[in-house]
């Protein structure tokens, strides 16, 4: 809005002078362009990471921590050009972001889904802090093999069936006897290696850092699709993370959405039904 007033100052100052209908407006003066300059120098940088990080279609939470670094780092950096008003700005703005951000859970957050994104692999952590998060990758990667391996699922009640008993299963026909193969034979004689969730999980996590990072434009949702049978494990927590928004603004379009369905003139819908027209409206 800045830059636009700044754009047509020379067109705003005549219509405002140009203007007998009423009494004589207030015109800008160099005073307010000098503000509006140093307002636009300051927050012009910023609007393309905000429209980014704003998204919904797209992963967002993983570039939470670079994009800070790189605000720190050179964006929002003082230059020596800068007058008083920029520089109070940016300053206020770093500070701001640090205030939001600076807690053990948003950390620890944002480092794991770092970690998580092909793209980055951790590159914007530090080395302690890479480890550690590496260790917290590991344990949660462990304690969902364990619960995959117990068959821990939940069961909602209104799913099972206790009028009608179920048929039980006939067994499978025994299998027709094959003549083993030299390949086969030999495969027998070599015991099997059985990891443990520990090892699992610490071989899927190794391999994962070995190998480079995908280029910034690529699809880290579709890395993980594609592997998901070498990293079986990674890939459930990935989808678990990389789906975080990284911004309120997806919520806040729901809550839009849900007020363009609900209105003075149709209020008297059920919450089922905007429910459903609010799902219907966002999802298709």
């Amino acid at each position: 809005m800045a830059e636009m007033i700044l754009e047509q100052a020379a067109a705003i100052k005549r219509v405002f002078a140009n203007d007998g209908s009423r009494r004589p407006l207030p015109n800008l003066t160099w005073q307010d362009e000098a503000v509006l300059e140093a307002v636009n120098k300051a927050l012009k940088p910023l609007s393309d990471f905000t429209d980014i990080l704003s998204g919904e279609n797209h992963v967002t939470v993983s570039s939470l921590l670079p994009t800070l670094q790189l605000l720190k780092d050179n964006v929002l950096k003082e230059d020596d050009d800068d007058v008083r008003m920029t520089s109070v700005i940016k300053s206020g703005v770093l500070l701001e972001l640090d205030n939001k951000y600076d807690n053990e859970a948003s950390l620890k957050l944002m480092h794991l889904s770092a970690l998580l994104d092909p793209r980055y692999k951790g590159d914007h952590i530090d080395a302690v802090s890479l480890d550690s998060t590496t260790v917290q990758l590991e344990a949660e990667m462990v304690s969902f093999c364990r619960r995959q391996t117990t068959g821990q699922v939940r069961v909602r009640v209104e799913d099972v069936e206790t009028e009608q008993p179920v048929a039980p299963i006939p067994p499978p026909p025994p299998p027709k006897k094959i003549k083993p193969s030299l390949g086969s034979l030999l495969r027998k004689a070599k015991q099997p290696v059985t990891l443990t969730e520990e090892q699992r999980a610490n071989a899927e996590v190794t391999a994962y850092l070995q190998e480079g990072a995908l280029d910034g434009d690529s699809d880290p949702l579709a890395w993980w699709k594609a592997n998901e049978n070498r990293f079986p494990l990674m890939a459930k927590i990935a989808s678990k993370y990389l789906c975080i928004c990284a911004t309120s603004s997806p919520s806040e379009r729901v809550f839009r959405t849900a007020g363009n369905v609900v209105t003075p003139l149709r209020s008297l819908l059920k919450p089922e039904k905007v429910n459903m027209l609010v799902f219907l409206s966002r999802n298709l």
